[in-house]
């Protein structure tokens, strides 16, 4: 479904959104003034919400996949719903945090960053359209390869950094073999609250399919692997 439609679907859903939002604001915010029980309801309606909004990532991206949607728990400032993909057995966090709702995912299969094409790396950078984008790297630049590696500013940098560090660590080694697994990071675009329903459905729709694609692509050669290994 196109973006157009999805904002015109849920139309007729952003008043019960709103008063939906108001309660989460004031459990969240002023947890004095509510009972434990209305707490408990509150929650549980705020994770309906966010079910409604990630409803419509799965109709945006058309994806050939089956969801786990039946998890969700508190965090430090807010909570969040895991949506996980049945076919990549990942999952992608949708939630609140402090002022904002955000999408969160980590990087799977990164040991396969060798194979990818500059159309991945452009869908990364795409990333950053959208939201508040932040990479968090895995791992930290030594005192001593801080006046070769240090950046900041590049995610597609420090991603790099991140795997060619590793696998040059690894075929220093004895009995090298390519790693099943490996670290890199994780992905957070966020919105801040005042951002209106439209806006933040078409946003998080288009972040949505960014991530799950940029992690198919990783997955997708392990995949192969795989399968080949069994014939």
């Amino acid at each position: 479904m196109d973006i157009d439609k999805i904002i015109a679907t849920n139309a007729q859903k952003q008043p019960v959104w709103d008063r939906q939002f108001d309660e989460y604001l004031q459990m969240q915010f002023d947890p004095g003034s509510i009972s434990r029980e209305e707490n408990e309801r509150i929650f549980f309606q705020s994770n309906k919400l966010l079910m409604d909004i990630a409803a419509n990532f799965f109709s945006y991206g058309n994806f050939k996949d089956k969801w786990d949607t039946s998890k969700c728990h508190l965090n430090f400032a807010g909570q969040v719903l895991l949506l996980k993909s049945e076919k990549m057995d990942m999952t992608f966090y949708w939630g609140t945090n402090e002022d904002n709702f955000y999408l969160e995912t980590y990087v799977y299969h990164a040991h396969n960053l060798r194979f990818m094409t500059d159309e991945f790396w452009a869908m990364i950078l795409e990333l950053k359209q959208y939201g508040e984008f932040e990479f968090s790297p895995m791992g930290r630049v030594s005192a001593a390869e801080k006046p070769y590696f240090e950046n900041e500013t590049s995610t597609v940098f420090q991603m790099l950094r991140t795997f060619m560090l590793y696998q040059v660590e690894k075929m220093n080694q004895s009995n090298y073999q390519q790693p099943d697994f490996m670290e890199v990071g994780n992905f957070t675009i966020k919105w801040n609250f005042h951002t209106d329903w439209d806006a933040l459905l078409e946003e998080a729709c288009k972040t949505f399919k960014l991530l799950y694609s940029i992690n198919y692509q990783l997955w997708k050669i392990s995949d192969l692997a795989n399968k080949k290994s069994k014939k």
